[in-house]
C-alpha cells in the first residue's frame, strides 16, 4: 500500500508540467539555442545573438547588434567565457567568437578562418573541436586552430561528441574514435549499421551522440524516417539496441540532465520522451500540437527543458521532478504501440502502457473478426508492458501469413492496430 501511495504522489508531481511557447528576441526568431546553468542563448534566423537570465522571458543582444547578413544561422556554441556564432549565407567574414570579460560580454571578433562557414563544434574540458574542410583543434579558445592531418575517413565528417577520454566523428553510419587527437582511429561501428530495419531501409546517418552517466547514447537514421537508439558502457568499444523505447522514429536530439535521459524525435505524431533507467519511458509531448512534436534540438537547464523544432514556434516544459524513493515511471496515459517488428516472421513484440492498474485483455483477430490468440486476459498493475506472439493461435498451431488485427481494452481505454505475418 505504501509502494502504491509513492507511485501515485510521483505520477502526480511529473503530470503538472505543461508547454509554453517561449518569447522571441527583438529581431528574429530563435533558430538555435544554448545553455550555460540557468542562462540561456540564442542565434536567431536574423544571425544576431541574444541572452537570457529569466528562462526565454525576455532577451537582450549578447554584447552588440552585429553587421551580419540577415539569414539563418549554422553554429552557436558557447565554451567556457567564449560565445561562437556563425553565419551561413552571405559573402563573409562568416565566424565569431564573443568573449566575457569583467566589463561583461563584447565586442564581436572575428575568428582567424574565414574560407567557409564552420559547421560544428564539440567540446572537452581543455579543447575545442570544429569543422572547415577538415578537423580542427584549439587549447585557447578560438584564437589558434590546428589541423588534425588524417581523419579516419575521406569525404563528409561530422563532430559527433568530444569527451575528455575521446573524440568521436562519423561518416554515414561508420563511427570512429580517437584517443589521442587523430594520431590514430578506431573504427568502433559495430552493429550500429546493421541492427536496423529491413530492407528497403538502410542505415545513413548519426543523428545525435551524447554522455548519459558514465554510458554512451547514439541515434542513427535508416530513413523513411525510422531510427534507433544504442547504448554503450565501454567509450563505444561495444553498443546495445535500446528496444524498450517505445516508437521506432527517428531521434534527432539527445540532452542528459540530473541522470534523466530526454529524446526528441523527427516525427509529428511521437515528440519527446524521457528515462531515468533506459527502460521506461515517458511520453513527455503531451500539451504540444502536432506540428510542434518534430524536434531539432533539445537543450536542459537547471528547471527547463526547451525544445526548437521545424516551426518557427519554441517550448519549455519545466524539468519532472523525480521522486527519488520511487521504484518505477509510470506512463501519462493509456497506449497501445506498434507492434515491432513489422511485417515479422515468426515472433513480434506488441507493448502497451497502462497509467492506472486495469483489466487488461488483449486478442489477436484475422480479418474476418474471429479470435486467433488470446494474448492477456487479466489483472494488472500501472507501468510498460509488452507480449510477445510467436504466430500461433490459442491451440497452439501455427496461424497462416497475411493481415492480423490486435486489440488493447483495458478500463474504458480500447485501441486496435494491423500487423503483417510472412512466411
Amino acid at each position: 500500500m505504501i509502494r502504491r501511495i509513492v507511485l501515485l504522489l510521483f505520477f502526480l508531481s511529473i503530470s503538472h508540467g505543461q508547454w509554453q511557447e517561449i518569447n522571441q528576441p527583438s529581431i528574429g526568431t530563435v533558430s538555435i539555442i544554448m545553455a550555460d546553468g540557468n542562462e540561456l542563448f540564442t542565434a536567431t534566423n536574423q544571425a544576431q545573438v541574444f541572452t537570457s537570465i529569466n528562462q526565454a522571458d525576455s532577451w537582450e543582444i549578447l554584447a552588440d547588434t552585429m553587421n551580419t547578413q540577415p539569414y539563418g544561422v549554422d553554429l552557436l556554441f558557447k565554451k567556457g567565457d567564449a560565445v561562437f556564432f556563425t553565419q551561413n549565407i552571405g559573402v563573409g567574414p562568416y565566424n565569431y567568437v564573443c568573449l566575457s570579460g569583467f566589463a561583461g560580454w563584447g565586442p564581436w571578433q572575428e575568428l582567424p578562418h574565414q574560407s567557409s562557414a564552420l559547421t560544428s563544434m564539440v567540446a572537452n574540458d581543455s579543447l575545442i573541436f570544429t569543422l572547415l574542410n577538415g578537423i580542427y583543434i584549439s587549447s585557447d579558445m578560438g584564437e589558434t586552430w590546428t589541423e588534425i592531418p588524417e581523419p579516419p575517413s575521406t569525404g563528409y565528417i561530422r563532430l559527433n561528441l568530444a569527451t575528455n577520454n575521446y573524440l568521436y566523428v562519423s561518416h554515414g553510419c561508420q563511427v570512429y574514435r580517437t584517443a589521442d587527437l587523430g594520431q590514430t582511429w578506431e573504427d568502433i561501428t559495430g552493429i550500429l549499421d546493421d541492427e536496423g530495419f529491413a530492407s528497403p531501409y538502410s542505415c545513413s546517418t548519426v543523428l545525435a551522440m551524447a554522455t548519459h552517466g558514465d554510458k554512451l547514447i547514439i541515434s542513427m537514421y535508416w530513413g523513411g524516417g525510422l531510427g534507433k537508439l544504442f547504448v554503450s558502457d565501454d567509450y563505444g568499444t561495444s553498443w546495445t539496441v535500446l528496444n524498450e523505447f517505445p516508437i521506432d522514429h527517428s531521434v534527432n536530439a539527445i540532452v542528459s540532465k540530473n541522470n534523466v535521459l530526454y529524446v526528441g524525435t523527427a516525427s509529428t505524431v511521437s515528440g519527446v520522451y524521457y528515462t531515468s533507467d533506459l527502460i521506461a519511458w515517458i511520453d513527455y509531448s503531451v500539451g504540444l500540437e502536432s506540428y510542434d512534436r518534430s524536434i531539432s534540438q533539445l537543450i536542459a537547464t537547471d528547471e527547463f527543458l526547451y525544445k526548437i523544432g521545424s516551426t518557427i514556434n519554441s517550448h519549455k516544459i519545466p524539468l519532472p521532478q523525480l521522486d527519488i524513493n520511487r521504484e518505477t515511471l509510470l506512463p501519462f496515459e493509456f497506449t497501445l504501440y506498434q507492434n515491432y517488428p513489422n511485417p515479422f516472421n515468426p515472433t513480434t513484440t506488441l507493448k502497451y502502457n497502462l497509467p492506472e492498474d486495469a483489466l487488461v485483455n488483449i486478442t489477436i483477430n484475422d480479418m474476418m473478426g474471429r479470435v486467433v490468440k488470446t494474448m492477456v486476459n487479466t489483472q494488472q498493475n500501472a507501468g510498460f508492458k509488452s507480449v510477445r506472439w510467436n504466430a500461433t493461435n490459442d491451440k497452439g498451431s501455427p496461424v497462416s501469413a497475411g493481415l492480423y488485427l490486435y486489440t488493447i481494452e483495458a478500463g474504458q481505454f480500447r485501441q486496435t492496430k494491423k500487423m503483417v505475418l510472412l512466411k
